[in-house]
């Protein structure tokens, strides 16, 4: 797998082709890119662990889509065509699950679980399109997505891994991670300097 894969308006035009069907490598390049940011932004919607149920059906409708030839290259972002997609496919599934009849079983039992997801079916509702609000979420789903695949997918030294993970849980302190690791502070903060800009790049190849 590529440590950082490419992606343009290109990629999501071979696949909105009409008449030459779904291309297997442009679609799996698709997937490596867009599925992990897919399953955050679900998350971040309220799915819970219903997220990557979500995009799997949102992904079977995509290919739907592309294979009709109903995506138009160009005309608007295609995050917000995506996301538009998974705030329906959220949207239904709350309201199947509060139509289920009392005591029927559930991904998710508990009622925090179930105010959280009538609470978010409510703020989904509010807007059928693309607005602030699911900006904020794609660029933090991106970022989720972006940080998950520098860490496990890149060839970054296992000691780099450790830094980056203590800063994340110390809420960036590189001079508190030096002192728990016994490191120099200059070395926390090359490797922090060095996975911020992998990320970046990461995120900058989602559109």
């Amino acid at each position: 797998m590529n440590a950082f894969p490419t992606t343009s308006t290109t990629l999501i035009a071979t696949l909105a082709e009409i008449d030459t069907g779904i291309d297997q490598a442009a679609w799996f390049r698709f997937f490596e890119l867009y599925q992990p940011v897919m399953v955050e932004f679900a998350r971040v919607k309220g799915a819970g662990d219903d997220a990557e149920d979500v995009v799997q059906e949102v992904l079977a409708d995509l290919v739907k889509v592309f294979r009709a030839g109903r995506y138009v290259c160009g005309k608007g972002r295609f995050r917000s065509y995506l996301s538009k997609m998974l705030r329906n496919e959220l949207i239904n599934r709350f309201r199947r699950m509060q139509a289920r009849p009392e005591g029927a079983a559930e991904s998710i039992a508990s009622e925090e679980s179930q105010a959280g997801r009538a609470r978010a079916l409510a703020t989904l509702q509010e807007s059928g399109k693309y607005d602030a609000d699911d900006e904020r979420a794609w660029r933090l789903a991106n970022h989720r997505a972006a940080v998950e695949h520098v860490l496990t997918k890149t060839a970054l030294s296992e000691q780099s891994r450790r830094i980056y993970r203590e800063l994340l849980a110390t809420g960036d302190n590189c001079a508190e991670v030096a002192r728990r690791m016994g490191l120099p502070a200059a070395t926390v903060r090359q490797v922090k300097s060095r996975v911020s800009r992998m990320i970046v790049a990461f995120e900058k190849t989602v559109k």
